[in-house]
C-alpha cells in the first residue's frame, strides 16, 4: 500500500477509543497506511492515549481526532463521529476498534465494496483463530439467532463484530429517534435497526484476533453487564417492537427475494419471466398455453442451452424448430449467435417468423422438408424431435446432413426418444401418434432409433459424444445426445485434429 493513500472525500475510517493505551496508536498508524482520512473519537479516555493522539494527529495529515470530555459508551462514540463526518459531507463511515482486533489491511476491500453498493451496510463476518475466548464465541450465537429472528432473516452474518460499514445519514436517522443503543448493545441493534430502515447488509468474511495483555490487548466487555444490556435490548426488539413490525418485514423480504431471483439468470423466478415472456409473444390462446406448458415441463430446453454456452461464437442451424420455441428460449437467455431454424410446417414457420420479426434480430426460419438439402451452413447444430417421424432410410440421411454442417470445434445436439421395452418408450409412441391424429404433427411415427444406430453413423462422419436420458418430470423415454467435432489445428505438417 502506498505511505499516504489518496484521501477519500466519501469514505473514511472511524476509531471510537476508550482507555486502550498504546494500543490505539499503533491501530491508527497502520490505518492511515491503508486509507485517508482517518477519525478517532476519544471517549473520555484517562489513560493518557488522548494526547498521544494529538500529538500524533499534528504529524499525520489526513489524521483527525475529537475528545469527549467523559466516557458515554461505543455508540454515543460513533454517532458524535457520523455527527461530524455528516456536517463535511462524507457518505459513508467504516467503525473498526481500536485495540488491534480488526485488520486494517482489509479496509480497501470494506471500501471498494461499500462504493460499488452503496445502500448495503458492509458487515465484517468474523473468522475466529485459537485465540477467540470460547464463551465469546458461543455466546454470541444466541445474539445472532435472535437479530436473524428480529430481521426475518435478512442476512445478518454476525451481529456484535464492530469492523463495518454504514452509509451515514440512515445511521444518524435512527440514532435520532432512539435513547438506546449508545454503549456495548450498539452494534447488535444498529444492524437489526438498518435492516428494519431496507439498508441490506453485506457479509465480509474477516480474520480477527484476541490480544493477550502482554501483546497490549485491552477488553472493556462485562460479561455480567453488558450480557443483561444485549438481552434487554433483544426483549425492546422483539417483544415489544418486532411483532408490530413482522407483516411489513415479511411483505418486504417477498418482494427482496423475487427481485434477487430475478437478479440470477438461473432461478425459478427468472425462468417463470421467460416463460412467461415467450408465451405472451404468441397470439392465440392455444398457442400461449401450449408454449407455457412445454417450457416449463420439457427439460430440452435448458439441456440445449447448457450445451451451447460453451460455443458461443458458432451460429446454429435447428432441424424442426416448430413454432420456434428453442430459438426464442436462448435469445431470452442470452445465446445471441445468428439462428437459422427449419420446419417443413409452413403454418408454424409462419407464426414463429411473425414473432422474430417484431421481437427477436438475427433470427431466419425456413419451410423445407426433412429429405431437402439443407442450406449452406457449418456452426453448432440441434436435432430436436424429428428422428422419429422418419424411416430409417431418411434418419440415416438426416443424421449424416445434420454431421456435415456441424463445423470444426461445433457441437450437434439431438433430442430423440429411443426404442427399446420400456414403458417410457410405448408412452412417448402414443403421444406422438395421438399428435399425428389430431394434426398437431404433420408426419405419422415411424419409429424410435436405437441409441447404437445413431452413434455408429455419428462416429462414422467424425463425431464423437455421448447420451443420457433426458427425462425430466415427463413419462417420456428422451434421450439427449451430444456429439462433438475436433477442432481442426493447423501445424508444420499440415492439419491435425485436437
Amino acid at each position: 500500500m502506498p505511505a499516504t493513500p489518496t484521501p477519500s472525500s466519501t469514505h473514511l475510517v472511524l476509531i471510537p477509543s476508550y482507555n486502550t493505551g498504546a494500543k490505539v496508536l499503533e491501530t491508527v498508524t497502520e490505518a492511515l497506511q491503508y486509507w485517508a482520512p482517518v477519525w478517532v473519537v476519544v471517549d473520555g479516555s484517562n489513560d493518557g492515549s488522548g494526547e498521544e493522539l494529538d500529538a500524533l494527529a499534528k504529524t499525520k495529515e489526513h489524521l483527525r481526532v475529537f475528545r469527549l470530555a467523559r466516557n458515554q459508551g461505543k455508540g454515543s462514540a460513533i454517532l458524535h463521529g457520523f455527527d461530524e463526518a455528516e456536517a463535511h459531507a462524507y457518505t459513508h463511515i467504516l467503525c473498526m476498534d481500536a485495540d488491534g482486533q480488526h485488520p486494517a489491511d482489509m479496509i480497501p476491500d470494506y471500501m471498494s465494496l461499500s462504493m460499488a453498493m452503496p445502500e448495503r451496510m458492509i458487515l465484517g463476518k468474523p473468522i475466529f483463530d485459537d485465540t477467540a475466548p470460547r464463551i465469546r464465541v458461543n455466546g454470541r450465537k444466541l445474539s445472532n439467532f435472535w437479530v436473524n429472528v428480529e430481521t426475518l432473516w435478512d442476512g445478518i452474518g454476525d451481529s456484535l463484530f464492530g469492523m463495518r460499514v454504514y452509509p451515514v445519514p440512515d445511521l444518524i436517522r435512527i440514532m435520532e429517534r432512539i435513547r438506546w443503543a449508545r454503549r456495548y448493545d450498539f452494534d447488535a441493534e444498529i444492524a437489526v435497526r438498518l435492516s428494519w430502515r431496507g439498508v441490506r447488509p453485506v457479509n465480509l468474511p474477516t480474520p480477527v484476533k484476541y490480544l493477550t495483555v502482554d501483546e497490549g490487548g485491552v477488553s472493556h466487555f462485562k460479561y455480567g453487564r453488558d450480557n443483561v444490556l444485549i438481552t434487554w435490548m433483544h426483549f425492546r426488539l422483539f417483544v415489544l417492537q418486532w411483532w408490530f413490525r413482522a407483516p411489513g418485514l415479511a411483505l418486504r423480504r417477498r418482494r427482496v427475494n423475487k427481485a434477487e431471483q430475478l437478479e440470477n439468470p438461473d432461478s425459478d423466478e427468472s425462468l417463470r419471466a421467460v416463460q412467461k415472456c415467450i408465451s405472451r409473444h404468441y397470439r392465440t390462446k392455444w398457442h400461449q398455453a401450449y408454449a407455457k406448458s412445454k417450457l416449463r415441463t420439457d427439460p430440452v430446453y435448458e439441456a440445449t442451452l447448457s450445451v451451447l454456452k460453451d460455443y458461443p461464437d458458432l451460429p446454429l442451424l435447428d432441424l424442426g424448430c416448430g413454432i420456434g420455441l428453442l430459438e426464442f428460449y436462448l435469445r431470452e437467455r442470452g445465446i445471441n449467435t445468428p439462428l437459422i431454424a427449419l420446419d417443413q410446417d409452413a403454418g408454424k414457420i409462419k407464426i414463429a417468423s411473425n414473432i422474430a420479426n417484431t421481437h427477436y434480430k438475427n433470427l431466419r426460419f425456413e419451410v423445407t422438408r426433412a429429405e431437402n438439402s439443407l442450406p449452406e451452413f457449418q456452426g453448432n447444430v440441434a436435432l430436436l424431435d424429428v428422428l422419429q417421424y422418419c424411416s430409417e432410410d431418411l434418419q440415416e440421411d438426416i443424421l449424416r446432413k445434420a454431421a456435415d454442417a456441424v463445423a470444426p470445434g461445433g457441437v450437434l445436439v439431438i433430442r430423440s426418444g429411443l426404442n427399446d421395452s420400456s414403458c417410457r418408450s410405448k408412452i412417448s409412441k402414443l403421444v406422438d401418434r395421438i399428435g399425428c391424429l389430431v394434426s398437431w404433427m404433420k408426419s405419422s411415427v415411424h419409429d424410435f432409433p436405437t441409441k447404437t444406430f445413431v452413434s455408429e453413423i455419428l462416429i462414422s462422419e467424425g463425431l464423437h459424444g455421448e447420451s443420457q436420458p433426458l427425462w425430466g418430470n415427463t413419462p417420456f423415454n428422451n434421450y439427449l445426445m451430444v456429439y462433438r467435432r475436433p477442432q481442426i489445428k493447423e501445424s508444420g505438417a499440415g492439419k491435425t485434429q485436437q
